[in-house]
């Protein structure tokens, strides 16, 4: 597993892979946006280990069968192997995660949903969709806009006619004062008028990336004739510091960067120096004696569609070692601008990537296309990001590339309520696509968006597991969304299945995505899984496969026997929900046991120094909750609920602190026990027992 960034299934094939960054589509098998040299193997006997090559340069990784092998062709650099003895899954990506980073905790909102498209006109258009999400009573939590927000495609502007600063301040101003929040789009491309400031500090600052002459290098991207800056020159950071700075103080206080065409990204192959140029050609440092399959082919030029490799950067680096650098340097230098613009956690989307960018950044999967297939494959992708350390990831959902159809949108839209990061987003002169064009999308997005945003303290307690510094008496803990083999590597039949997925250890999500079905196939590992929605036990041993019928507005979700998920009662925005109770489901295993946890900060702090930690466990008709941490803000909303699922025998009281709680139902049907009305302090420890009689404290 592993070896990205690629459109394959999640367990790799034997054929060869090619790491070498590319602004391409997303056709299956050839080298995309980011590379990431790194391998997860699991062997039958359930242990895990894995293997990092710390190297930049282009190379082919080609896996055989017989006989089985793993062959590396590298262009360059240096052969530094570092090795992850594990033995679980998730111990690995920890490991590997302590020698490239530990990723990102991202800010609270940024969990909720966003909305994108690249060919909005003007900012009355994208009012209006902000507008329209709000009358359809859609959740909401940050609005985007794609380079037409542009004065001529150049960076760090707005178009004067079509998203004047004074409008586009009113925009932002209201998305602010409605707890929402706002993202554009950033490229790296800088345009050569010597009039354009970005360009003119970049030359002062003698920052850009040179041909093999000295000179500036040019290409062509969406302004025309542009240069590129050198984020290896030690000035380089400060100066788009400066751009983005002044950018925030004089014309729009953003809220978070969106990377784009960071491969680097060029409409020319290599080198061009006027609007029709094609390039210079290509040289190879060193006349390496073998040809890497550059798009699948080894008659690619390394060039084509990106900087010539002869290219320099500070102190005489070529582009041949560097280039597959430029989109995590890229997002180190955005993310330390904007947390020192901002004074907050920063908010980062790259589309290229190395290992260590998910300590600066997420991920964005690329220009899909609106076609079942690709709906399958974000799943893969998503699930590859998680061992590459990138947990904040997810693919435009509904599409991006041609039209979108109502089916597909639905089923699409269910799917990506449970991406980590969750956007809708196509592009230019294709159909609109938001989720209330079709009153069935926007009725199947307030369902499905409710439950994301009902399970978001969830999803922020497993990135901060995920981000916290490592400790050996916890057990490790590196990624958000799972592949099913992580929970269970003893069972083969979890080896392929990249289909479903598991968030955290406690939910599994199986979508349909197949069009026209209304039935998944969905495995159950060994367990006990109970039905999100009615409760009930969907299998009582697991090691099974179910066909369940899933109309087109219903995706499969389960709850794994011996979770305690914390969750809060939704709203249309992040800043809302955060004021709503919390509850708590308890999803009692075979034994009657159940353990989970949750995180409280205030979702955006860059030194976490105010929060509160909570540990739930469950055994013998009793659940603790034992708190730690310094102590979050007196206005945490309270825990009013604790439903429990599987309960034994038939409860006829609990008790709260040794208090009878009034607020007592069962259902003897689905065996749950619900307990309302408890407003329990979230930042005091505390118990609740159950039973025919409730036992009493000890």
């Amino acid at each position: 597993y592993g070896l990205g960034e690629h459109v394959t299934p999640l367990k790799l094939d034997n054929r060869t892979y090619t790491l070498w960054n590319f602004d391409g589509g997303t056709p299956p098998y050839l080298n995309l946006y980011g590379s990431h040299p790194f391998y997860l193997e699991l062997r039958p006997s359930g242990s895990a280990h894995g293997v990092f090559l710390r190297n930049s340069n282009g190379m082919d990784i080609t896996l055989t069968k017989n006989p089985s092998s793993l062959n590396y062709k590298v262009i360059g650099g240096i052969l530094d192997f570092y090795f992850f003895l594990g033995p679980s899954s998730e111990a690995v990506i920890q490991q590997y995660q302590e020698v490239i980073g530990r990723p990102q905790l991202p800010p609270y909102w940024a969990l909720g949903f966003h909305q994108c498209r690249f060919g909005y006109p003007n900012v009355q258009a994208v009012e209006t969709v902000v507008e329209k999400y709000a009358e359809n009573k859609i959740p909401l939590d940050t609005m985007w806009t794609d380079i037409d927000h542009m004065d001529h495609g150049e960076a760090f502007t707005l178009d004067p006619i079509n998203f004047p600063k004074d409008r586009m301040n009113q925009l932002v101003n209201k998305l602010h004062n409605d707890g929402m929040h706002y993202v554009l789009v950033i490229d790296p491309g800088i345009d050569t008028d010597p009039l354009y400031k970005p360009y003119a500090d970049g030359v002062r600052d003698d920052i850009f990336i040179k041909d093999h002459n000295g000179n500036i290098f040019t290409g062509r991207v969406w302004p025309g004739i542009t240069a590129f800056p050198d984020f290896l020159h030690p000035k380089a950071n400060q100066y788009w510091e400066n751009q983005l700075s002044e950018f925030y103080h004089n014309l729009l206080p953003v809220d978070g960067i969106w990377l784009d065409m960071n491969e680097i990204a060029n409409f020319c192959n290599g080198a061009c120096t006027s609007n029709s140029g094609e390039g210079h050609g290509n040289i190879h440092p060193g006349d390496p004696p073998y040809n890497i399959h550059n798009q699948g082919s080894q008659n690619t030029p390394l060039h084509v569609k990106t900087v010539n490799v002869n290219a320099q950067h500070y102190g005489g680096v070529l582009e041949w070692d560097a280039h597959n650098l430029y989109g995590l340097s890229e997002s180190i230098a955005t993310s330390k601008a904007m947390m020192n613009i901002r004074g907050k956690r920063s908010f980062v989307i790259s589309r290229s990537t190395f290992p260590g960018s998910g300590t600066h950044s997420g991920h964005w999967t690329g220009d899909n296309h609106s076609t079942q297939e690709k709906m399958y494959y974000s799943i893969p992708g998503m699930l590859q990001f998680q061992l590459f350390g990138v947990p904040m990831v997810g693919s435009d959902i509904c599409g991006f590339n041609g039209p979108t159809s109502e089916e597909l949108c639905s089923r699409w839209t269910e799917l990506g309520a449970f991406y980590t990061f969750s956007r809708n987003h196509n592009g230019k002169n294709t159909p609109p696509q938001e989720p209330y064009i079709w009153p069935s999308v926007a009725a199947i997005s307030r369902k499905v968006l409710g439950i994301r945003y009902t399970l978001i303290p969830y999803y922020y307690t497993l990135f901060y597991k995920a981000s916290r510094p490592v400790d050996p008496l916890e057990a490790p803990s590196a990624t958000v969304l799972k592949p099913l083999f992580f929970e269970f590597p003893k069972d083969s039949n979890t080896y392929g299945i990249d289909w479903q997925f598991l968030v955290g250890s406690g939910l599994l999500i199986s979508p349909v995505l197949a069009l026209g079905s209304t039935s998944v196939n969905a495995y159950f590992p060994p367990g006990k899984w109970y039905d999100w929605y009615g409760h009930g036990v969907t299998s009582a041993k697991g090691g099974e496969t179910l066909d369940l019928y899933t109309p087109l507005d219903h995706i499969q979700i389960h709850i794994r026997g011996g979770s305690v998920i914390p969750t809060q009662e939704p709203a249309l925005t992040t800043t809302e929900s955060r004021k709503n109770p919390f509850s708590l489901l308890v999803a009692l295993d075979e034994g009657g046991a159940a353990e989970g946890d949750l995180f409280l900060d205030d979702g955006e702090a860059i030194t976490i120094t105010d929060y509160t930690f909570v540990k739930y466990d469950v055994a013998n008709e009793k659940l603790t909750a034992t708190v730690s941490g310094t102590g979050y803000g007196s206005g945490v909303p309270p825990l009013n609920t604790v439903t429990i699922l599987g309960v034994q025998g038939t409860p006829t009281q609990a008790k709260l602190n040794g208090n009878p709680i009034a607020g007592f139902s069962f259902d003897a049907t689905t065996s749950t026990l619900t307990l309302t009305d408890l407003k329990a302090s979230m930042g005091e420890g505390f118990t609740i027992t159950w039973g025919a009689a409730a036992r009493e404290e000890l």
